[in-house]
């Protein structure tokens, strides 16, 4: 009896030893789990690091690092995705993510860098789908709307994608970009109106955009807001930016002479061709605006220097024709308007002034015939039906 109780106890104490055999091994496990996952963090710390600072492969290395430490560390894969969509390896991130949106599908974040890779390794139909599922996940973040309307354009779907972007309009709140799409699509739609609007809403959310009051200026000059446009030049041809750029002076100009305000147009296109001398309609935009103010002198320099880069310009050579025939160069503008029309023999209005340079010469049948040739050429012109029944052209 008393060997039969010693066996039971020697028995017992191998079961608990062999327990906390188990348990030690257990807890070794678990410690070791910890600290390949402390490590891991540490190891992807450094990585984000490298990555903020633009230090792609060095970034790629250490992530890589933490996931053979890891490999269930979602925060690495994550970073690694991103990693590869910055080094254009758009088909790795795919991999990457793809895997990543099985284990957390819940992240519109990781969805929405999945759209990135789709879109730019040209999936775009993927690329919308991941996008539209990662708006879905949350609705607060316009991100994933900005670039699904993004990917309807670049499709093709002009109207889709302004459809889209206009319907979450009374929830963008106070994200510009999403003001700037609507703008844009507006823009390539043809409604002004609403892309003054648009414009003029992301300009009040962000008034230290200069690429945002550009196009503003730009929407409100295809929509005729002329007055408007000049208020919006003025203050952006004052930014460093722009002070040195050609299109704002000319537009500025345009805005001018459409609003009657000449002598301020010419200043304007002389400065635009200060800013680009080289520039054929920059100049003739100055002889326009001369001439409208009786400039003449100004005229034929402005005319001729335009002539001089495009010697093709017809609208050059109109100016300065009718620039010299009104200071009396009757023989200069037939011979300069000849040659014009020889290169564009069916431009009516270079018919028109050849013909008033021949009246002015005394010659009133070739003028006659000017006009007449000017009206086959376009029977509803009429400057040229004025003329050829009499009138005269200022």
């Amino acid at each position: 009896m008393k060997k039969l109780m010693t066996i039971t106890v020697i028995l017992v104490l191998g079961l608990l030893a062999g327990c906390n055999l188990h348990h030690l091994a257990k807890s070794k496990t678990q410690a070791y789990e910890r600290w390949y996952h402390t490590r891991a963090e540490m190891l992807c710390a450094v990585a984000s690091e490298h990555f903020k600072s633009g230090q792609l492969d060095k970034a790629r290395i250490k992530t890589l690092e933490a996931l053979t430490l890891n490999d269930q560390y979602t925060e690495g894969r994550l970073l690694l995705g991103k990693i590869y969509i910055e080094q254009g390896k758009y088909k790795r991130a795919i991999d990457e993510l793809t895997v990543l949106v099985g284990a957390m599908p819940e992240s519109h974040e990781v969805l929405y860098l999945l759209g990135v890779a789709q879109e730019r390794s040209g999936l775009l139909e993927e690329a919308l789908v991941s996008y539209r599922r990662s708006q879905a996940l949350d609705g607060s973040d316009m991100s994933a709307v900005k670039a699904a309307t993004e990917v309807l354009v670049a499709q093709g779907q002009l109207r889709q994608a302004q459809l889209y972007i206009e319907s979450y309009i009374s929830i963008a709140g106070d994200d510009q970009g999403v003001y700037e799409i609507a703008g844009r699509l507006a823009m390539m739609s043809g409604d002004y109106e609403k892309a003054v609007a648009r414009y003029q809403y992301a300009c009040d959310l962000d008034s230290e955009n200069q690429g945002y009051l550009a196009s503003l200026a730009r929407a409100q000059f295809f929509a005729r807001k002329y007055h408007e446009v000049v208020e919006t030049l003025n203050e952006l041809s004052e930014s460093e930016e722009h002070s040195s750029t050609a299109w704002v002076f000319t537009m500025l100009g345009d805005s001018y002479m459409a609003t009657g305000r000449l002598r301020n147009a010419r200043n304007a296109y002389y400065r635009a061709t200060e800013l680009a001398p080289s520039d054929s309609g920059a100049w003739s935009n100055l002889a326009k605006s001369a001439l409208a103010v009786r400039d003449l002198p100004r005229t034929i320099q402005a005319a001729k220097q335009a002539m001089e880069l495009d010697s093709q310009s017809t609208d050059a050579a109109l100016l300065l024709g009718f620039a010299l025939l009104q200071t009396g160069h009757i023989p200069q503008s037939l011979s300069l308007l000849r040659r014009a029309i020889a290169m564009h023999p069916n431009s009516p209005e270079l018919h028109c002034v050849l013909g008033r340079a021949h009246r002015a010469g005394g010659n009133q049948t070739e003028a006659m015939r000017c006009y007449a040739q000017a009206l086959r050429i376009d029977p509803d012109n009429a400057l040229a039906m004025e003329l050829l029944n009499g009138g005269s052209m200022k």
